[in-house]
């Protein structure tokens, strides 16, 4: 038979980007937050209503996911390009250069170092 361990707090579940700093504060990142993108509460953040994947975003004050986080969400290569020009386009002079930029083999997205 085997054991079955049930976690008793939110913040039993292990997470991934979470941390408790030197002063025992506990910071939460956005992506893990139950009021973030992946959370299932109703009421959302203002700033990780959005964060799906870790992005360095994160509080003091936010909850660990209870329950079974979303999954994330099924995007297209095109989907995912437009995100990342929302998130680093302010520097490009237009879309066509910032398509230049993305496609490069160097990119993490695209497989690279």
């Amino acid at each position: 038979m085997e054991n079955t361990v049930i976690a008793a707090s939110p913040l039993d579940i292990p997470v991934m980007h979470s941390f408790t700093d030197k002063d025992g504060k506990r910071w939460t990142a956005c992506a893990e937050c139950d009021r973030g993108g992946n959370g299932n509460a109703k009421d959302k953040c203002s700033c990780g209503w959005q964060c799906t994947k870790l992005n360095g975003l994160g509080c003091f004050i936010g909850t660990a996911i209870v329950g079974e986080p979303k999954a994330q969400p099924k995007r297209t290569r095109s989907q995912e390009r437009y995100l990342r020009f929302l998130e680093y386009g302010d520097c490009f002079d237009s879309f066509l250069q910032f398509c230049r930029w993305d496609s490069a083999p160097e990119r993490s997205w695209n497989y690279g170092a």
